[in-house]
This record gives structure tokens, C-alpha cells and sequence, in this order.
């Protein structure tokens, strides 16, 4: 079946063609494409949009209501293109325009992309050929070795499907080029078409000229990588995609013309390729957001450094994910299809998927290629130590090449750390494969270990570690926290060229961190209670103004309670300003407290801060009693109200059906989020209550009325992180997940009816949450 990409007409020719469009999306991206659109003679008709009514016209430009799409409006009829201009996934409203017979190009834009590139097209060689033997096919080949000038000089690497091609439809090219080569040969293979095949590294003459004979992005570079590695940099390539080139656009097939995306590929993927005499290869594994780099490891990686050891730090998560998207992107691979026939996610990265992707079997086995080439990697490498950092959608692969580098290197290391290993109690049940787990915060144990370690002891009972060497009868003692944070270095990702940090389509938001740690610590759900300390404000914009540099301008605040100290950070907003760092965007999450005011938000706003979370989870007046919140109904009123005031996108949480909740809790929530909907932008997460190991709730639930079904501590051994809701429920009045769901739902159809916009993370969760 051809895909809506085959009929469309995408070259660049038919691009240049487009006049008038439609926008799907009136908000940041939408205005940006507008702008864009403008200055290169475009005009918009019309915009598109949930809240037409809400957003009335931009400028003369009248906005439509995505709902009349569907109900037959025939706007559509006047365009050329429509284009979708929006922060999410634009997968929805492609499909609709599809289903209602669209035929015209469909263009994705996302903020800080280019129009201009978009228009040029989007070439993939792989959907080049049509392997009919016909003649559109054989122009192409034709024009492709008519670029080498001599073939007797030519060699043909691989010897796949569109070698065989090539040499059936061009009669006499296997005699006259010097030699086909392919890396599944060790000397040599039966004839190929009167062709013989050697292994590259058996090529007795060096080439002048190869001809990469691939259409596939990943096995290019691979192939591009090694010819360079054999024959030198001066060699000089020859790539299908040369043909664009040669011919003109109306000799190329328009399926070789995809669907125009706003992609970063393509770039330097790093090799799976670990380094020998190494004392110890630090590793992560997928899944977290690409979009955001890890700063966490950056942090481990620094430790590391400075300990004087011989590190290499692989971050496989990065690898995987580019590896993934590169292929699917310039392969124009609109379905893919896992070895088992399931049918892969665009991106099993997101956040609405990624928990439910890379626990699946399915998931992992469709990048076995990878996965094995790192386990032979480390295998060949034999690393004194292996280093990994965990977190709760990398523990199959974690598992796997643990279990597997240890049968063939069973003298090998294996340290891990992360946030599964937060707690001692918590991380041995979660990973129990380990010689060494760092329990928290790394800075003062990890030194000592490593140094132990390298003198070729076996150390146990070391302060924030535990060790399979330990003794039992010595508890557990934790880890000295380092209360100075300015005497940590920040991290610089020096393991990779920072801009690898950048989702498919360009997103970069870059974590930072004022404090860690909790300075509240009162909330009952919260199972992040931890000793807070901070950072000073200029050394937080040290970090911030190295990044700046790096090319960073969407900053995230990863700290739990970043407004701990609400003066330091408008230190840091005045910092920035005094500086002259600007373009920059700030989000991070806030507590509802008193000392705000109308200026305080001013400066936050002019330092960039575009969004702020506010924590509400109870919004009535008995269910901040009981989450001890720690401020009044009024007050949450008069910070949203401020927040926004000062052009700050607000954003909040809400968590439902704790313990002693009533259906007037509800009600009362209802009215209080209806009655400021004008004060607030999305509600970012909703979900309801989970038992998280740490929480006062985990901690004392019969104080809290929790009852078990079950033995409390054989489930809290047996899910060391978190009970699932079918084993508890609460009493007086009687609460389980069942109640919760209810709850729940009658939040999401109020929000719903009012026009609330419900975050699609959010979404996500209560889809999960309602499906359980």
C-alpha cells in the first residue's frame, strides 16, 4: 500500500508552489511559523485551533475551531498546504485531515525550526528505487556510476539487494569495477553475477573511488566510517544520494520526497564502541527524554574525573535514541515494525509512552543489534569496573548485559547508583546484580570506593554504599552530604558534543539545579523528603552562562523544592539580567507561600521565566490540611493570580483520593478550579494517590488509616518503590482505587466542560489511571 507521501507531490519544485496555507495551532509555534510564512510571501488564510474562541483572531487572521475541520468547513478548499504548528505531537491532526480526504502537502513546524529549510524537501534515497527494472530505475543507476570516472578504480561496497539490482540492470558494471567488498565475508564469497566478493580488509589495491550501496542512513555511516578507517580520508565516496545532484527534480521519483519534518539528522551519531584499558566504563541505558540531558550522570561523570581513574562514560541512551530516529527519519519509514510484528511508537521516548514502551519485550528485542554490539563492545573492551546508572525503564537492558558481560568477564566490577538506589532498604530489591550500590547522593561515598577499589581491595561497610562484602552485623550507615553545593563542579557532557542532547525535532531543554533536597518535606504523599541545601545564585548562573554558550536557551529547574529559598532565586533572575544573558526561557516548579509580590514575578518574568508549576494537589480547604500544604485556599488564589499577572504561563498539579477525602472535597475543588480557570493555564499532572516509598504515608500508614491486603511488609519487600493500588485502600470514609477513579473523572469532565486544558502528561496519566 503507497503511503499518503507517495501521493502527494513533496519536491521542492511542488513546495515552492505553495502560496497560501492554513496553520494548525495559534499559539507559540504558530505565530513563529506565521512570521516565517511572512517573510518569504506565504500567506495565511486561516488558523486552526481547540480554543478558537478563546484566541478570537491573530491580528486580521481569523482562527478556526479544529472541531469544524472534521465537521466539513471548506476553508481547506482555498489552501495550498496546511501546515501544524504545535508543541505536541501533531500525529492527530494529521490523521484527520487525512480521514477527511486532504490531498495536499501537510507540513510539520515546530518552534526554532527553519520554513525555509522545510520547503527544500526531504530527500530519502530509500524510498529512491523501485526495483522494477524499468526506466525511471536505471536512469537513476546510470546517472549514479556515470559520477565515478573510472570504474576499474570503483569499488562496490556491500553486496546486498541493490547491489544485486544494479548489477542486473547494468549490464557489464560487475566486470568493469575493481572489486565488490562486503563485512559478512572473511576472504571470499561465491560469485555474485560473474562478480566475486571479498572481505574489505582483504582489498589488495586501495581504491580511487567506492560506491556506498546501501539506501539505509545507519548502514551508510557505518559503511563511510570503515572505508575512511581502510583507505584513508582522501578516498573519495560515492553515495546513492549523489543522484540528486545529477538529474534534475523531475527525474526524481516523488516518493523519494517525504512528508517535509522538522528533524535535527542528520548528525555525528557516537559508535557503540567501548575503549580498551579502562578502569572503568560508565554507563546509562534507554529510557529517559532525550531532550534533556542528564545531569545526573554528568554529575557521576565528574566524580569519576576527578578520582584520577581511567573512565570512559558511554551514554547509550543518546546512542539508541539517535540511531532510532536517524533511521526512521531520513529512511522515510512511516511503520515500524519490531521483529515480533508490533508496531513501534514514533517515539518510544515520550513521555505518554515511554514507562509502558521499554517494559515491554517487544521493545527491547527491535534494538537487539544494539544491544549486542554493546555487550560484545564491553566483552572485548574487559573494563576493570562497569559503572551503570539506574532508573525504572532501563532495568531490563541493565539486567541483561550485566548478567551477560559477567559470564564471559566474571572478575568484572559492577557498580550502579541512581534514583533507584535512593534508599537502602529500596535499591537491592529493585537491582540485586550489583558488587557495589551508592545509595543517594555519590559525592562523598563514590571517592573512597573507587580509591579502595583500585588498590585491589574488596571494601566493605563504606558510608552510603552497600557491598555484597559487607557484614551484617553492621547496619547500614549513610553517606555525609555536602552541604556547600558550590563546591561541586557543574556538569559539561564532556563524553559528547552537547548538541547530541537535542530530541529528533530539535527540542533541548536543559536541567539545572539551584538545591536539592526538600526544605517543606511535610507534604503526606511525597516520597522526596530529603535534606535540603542550595547553590548560591552566581554560581547557579556560572552553570547557566557556560550553557548559554554551548547554545542553551530552555532551562528546566530539576529541584524539588526550588523555591526553598525564594529570595536566592530571584538572585538568580537578577543575575541573568545584570549579565546580558537574554533569549533564555525558564520553567521549574514553585510552592504556594507567603512574601510574594506583583515585582517579585516582574523580575522573574524578565529573566525568562515562560512557565511555573504550582503543587495545589488539594484545592479545598480540608485537603490542604491533610496533604499539610502549608498555605490557605487564598493564598493559592493570590499567587496564580500574580503569576500570570506578569505573563507567566501557570501550570498545576492535583493528586486525588487520599486518605480521609470526602465527595465535598471534590465538589469544593470543582468550584475553586472553575472559579480561577482565567489564573491558570494547564493542568500539568492530575493523578491519583500513589504509595510511594518515603512518604508519610508509607511510613506510618495506620496513623493515616491505610490498610493492606496483604502482609504490609512482604508487599513493601516485594514493590520496594511503590504498592500497586489493587493492595490498599484507605478508611473513614472508605477510599480505593476504584473511588479514586470516580474522583477523578468527575475533575477531568468538569475541566473538560469549563474548557480547561488538561497537559498531554497529564492525559496520559489519567488515561493509565482510568484503564487500571
Amino acid at each position: 500500500m503507497s503511503s499518503f507521501s507517495d501521493q502527494i507531490d513533496l519536491s521542492p519544485k511542488a513546495l515552492s508552489q505553495i502560496k497560501t496555507v492554513a496553520i494548525w495551532g495559534a499559539s507559540r509555534s504558530g505565530i513563529e511559523c506565521l512570521s516565517q510564512l511572512q517573510a518569504l510571501d506565504i500567506e495565511v488564510l486561516s488558523f486552526i485551533d481547540r480554543e478558537a474562541a478563546a484566541v478570537g483572531r491573530v491580528g486580521t487572521i481569523p482562527v478556526v475551531e479544529s472541531g469544524s475541520v472534521v465537521d466539513g468547513c471548506t476553508f481547506l478548499d482555498d489552501v495550498d498546504a496546511v501546515i501544524l504548528a504545535m508543541g505536541v505531537d501533531p500525529a492527530v491532526p494529521r490523521q484527520m485531515l487525512i480521514d477527511i480526504g486532504f490531498s495536499k502537502p501537510i507540513i510539520t513546524f515546530r518552534e526554532g525550526a527553519s520554513i525555509e529549510k522545510i520547503f527544500k524537501g526531504q530527500f530519502s534515497v530509500n524510498h529512491l528505487f523501485q526495483y522494477d527494472h524499468g526506466d525511471t530505475d536505471r536512469l537513476l543507476l546510470q546517472a549514479l556510476f556515470e559520477l565515478s570516472p573510472d570504474l576499474s578504480k570503483t569499488v562496490i561496497y556491500g553486496a546486498g539487494k541493490l547491489t544485486r539490482y544494479l548489477l542486473e540492470v547494468l549490464d557489464g558494471v560487475g566486470d568493469k569495477v575493481a572489486a565488490i567488498i562486503d563485512d559478512t565475508v572473511e576472504s571470499e564469497s561465491p560469485l555474485m553475477l560473474n562478480a566475486q566478493i571479498i572481505a574489505p580488509e582483504k582489498l589488495a589495491v586501495p581504491p580511487d573511488t567506492i560506491f556506498l550501496s546501501s539506501t539505509k542512513y545507519l548502514t551508510i555511516e557505518q559503511m563511510r566510517k570503515k572505508a575512511k578507517k581502510l583507505f584513508g580520508d582522501d578516498l573519495s565516496i560515492l553515495v546513492v544520494e549523489d543522484v540528486k545532484n545529477r538529474l534534475s527534480s523531475a527525474d526524481i521519483p516523488r516518493s523519494a520526497w517525504r512528508a517535509p519534518e522538522n528533524t535535527i539528522y542528520p548528525i555525528e551519531i557516537p559508535d557503540i564502541d567501548c575503549e580498551k584499558n579502562r578502569d572503568l566504563i560508565l554507563l546509562d541505558f534507554p529510557a529517559r527524554f532525550l531532550g534533556m540531558m542528564p545531569n545526573g550522570l554528568g554529575y557521576v561523570h565528574n566524580i569519576l574525573r576527578q578520582s584520577g581513574i581511567k573512565l570512559q562514560t558511554l551514554d547509550l541512551d543518546m546512542i539508541f535514541y539517535h540511531r532510532y530516529h536517524a533511521s526512521r527519519v531520513l529512511d522515510g519509514i512511516d511503520r515500524i515494525i519490531a521483529p515480533s510484528g508490533y508496531e513501534m511508537k514514533k517515539d518510544p521516548w515520550a513521555l505518554t509512552c515511554v514507562e509502558g514502551e521499554w517494559s515491554s519485550p517487544d521493545v527491547i528485542e527491535f534494538f537487539r543489534p544494539e544491544i549486542e554490539r554493546l555487550i560484545a563492545s564491553l566483552i572485548e573492551a574487559k573494563p576493570t569496573m562497569i559503572g551503570i546508572s539506574l532508573h525504572a525503564t532501563n532495568l531490563i537492558i541493565a539486567r541483561e548485559v550485566v548478567a551477560r558481560v559477567r559470564q564471559a568477564l566474571p572478575d568484572i566490577i559492577v557498580l550502579v547508583g541512581g534514583y533507584d538506589c535512593i534508599r537502602p532498604e529500596q535499591g537491592p530489591h529493585i537491582f540485586s546484580d550489583f558488587d557495589y550500590m551508592v545509595i543517594f547522593e555519590a559525592e562523598s561515598a563514590l571517592p573512597l570506593l573507587i580509591k579502595k577499589l583500585l588498590r585491589g581491595e574488596k571494601p566493605k561497610n563504606i558510608p552510603g554504599v552497600i557491598s555484597k562484602h559487607d557484614n551484617p552485623l553492621f547496619p547500614f550507615v549513610a553517606a555525609p552530604l555536602v552541604e556547600d553545593l558550590d563546591t561541586i563542579d557543574f556538569p559539561r557532557y564532556e563524553w559528547t558534543n552537547i548538541r547530541n542532547y537535542r530530541s529528533y525535532n530539535g527540542m533541548q531543554l536543559t536541567p539545572i539545579v539551584l538545591s536539592r533536597g526538600c526544605r517543606w518535606s511535610r507534604c503526606t504523599f511525597c516520597g522526596e523528603r530529603f535534606h535540603w541545601r542550595k547553590r548560591s545564585a552566581s554560581n547557579l548562573v556560572d552553570e547557566i552562562e557556560w550553557l548559554v554558550e554551548q547554545g542553551c536557551k530552555m532551562f528546566h529547574f530539576n529541584d524539588s523544592d526550588l523555591s526553598g529559598d525564594p529570595d536566592t532565586v530571584r538572585e538568580v533572575c537578577e543575575e541573568v539580567i545584570a549579565r546580558g544573558l537574554t533569549g533564555l526561557s525558564f520553567v521549574g516548579q514553585l510552592r504556594v507561600q507567603k512574601g510574594y509580590t506583583p515585582d517579585y514575578f516582574r523580575v522573574l518574568k524578565e529573566a525568562g521565566f515562560s512557565n511555573l508549576r504550582y503543587g495545589i494537589d488539594g484545592w479545598s480547604k480540608q485537603t490542604l490540611k491533610l496533604h499539610r500544604k502549608g498555605y490557605t485556599l487564598a493564598m493559592i488564589e493570590d499567587v496564580i493570580r500574580m503569576t500570570k499577572a506578569a505573563g507567566i504561563s501557570v501550570a498545576i498539579n492535583l493528586v486525588i483520593g487520599i486518605p480521609n477525602e470526602t465527595e465535598q472535597d471534590i465538589d469544593e475543588t470543582i468550584d475553586n478550579m472553575v472559579r480561577n480557570k482565567a489564573f491558570f493555564d494547564t493542568i500539568e499532572n492530575i493523578n491519583t494517590l500513589m504509595l510511594f516509598a518515603g512518604s508519610l504515608y508509607w511510613d506510618n500508614p495506620d496513623k493515616y488509616g491505610i490498610v493492606f491486603q496483604g502482609d504490609r511488609e512482604v508487599l513493601y519487600k516485594k514493590y520496594p518503590q511503590c504498592v500497586p493500588v489493587e493492595y490498599w485502600h484507605s478508611v473513614t470514609p472508605y477510599i480505593d482505587q476504584e473511588v479514586r477513579k470516580k474522583r477523578l473523572k468527575r475533575i477531568i469532565d468538569a475541566a473538560t466542560a469549563e474548557g480547561i486544558t488538561i497537559g498531554s502528561f497529564a492525559g496520559q496519566r489519567v488515561g493509565k489511571r482510568l484503564a487500571d
